[in-house]
């Protein structure tokens, strides 16, 4: 592996999935609102933007979830929490049965009781299950 990827490089991309791990993640857990997954009429910040801010915007965050992904897949092979990126990838890509995989991961108990572990921590109400909006 070192004849591709430099060990300086695997040490950043290590830091990088930390800091992804422990900082971001739990981050965008509690500034989420407690309905984001229960809510079927949900839209994003996105939606409200006009079609030459929110195309490019949109190719912007796609972008930088699949290097997320990519740097989570980079992970699992170098010493990193690599499902951190993954998972924070998949949630934040725009691609066609998006909602049906957040709803199978998030209606796992395990799943969503760490995430309400989290934000019971900072204060913040228990997000609402998609499980139990009948979505499932």
């Amino acid at each position: 592996m070192e004849q591709w990827i430099s060990k300086d490089l695997l040490l950043w991309i290590s830091v990088a999935g930390l800091l992804i791990g422990m900082v971001v993640v739990p981050w965008l857990m509690v500034r989420m609102p407690a309905d984001s997954f229960s809510n079927a009429q949900r839209y994003t910040w996105l939606d409200r933007k006009p079609a030459g801010v929110r195309v490019p915007l949109r190719i912007l965050k796609n972008l930088l979830a699949v290097g997320l992904i990519i740097l989570g897949a980079v992970m699992f092979v170098t010493p990193g929490p690599g499902i951190f990126p993954i998972v924070l990838g998949i949630f934040l890509a725009d691609f066609p049965g998006k909602n049906t995989l957040q709803q199978r991961i998030l209606c796992r108990p395990k799943v969503m009781n760490s995430m309400n572990w989290v934000r019971r921590q900072f204060r913040r109400p228990p997000l609402q299950s998609p499980c139990a909006a009948g979505s499932r």
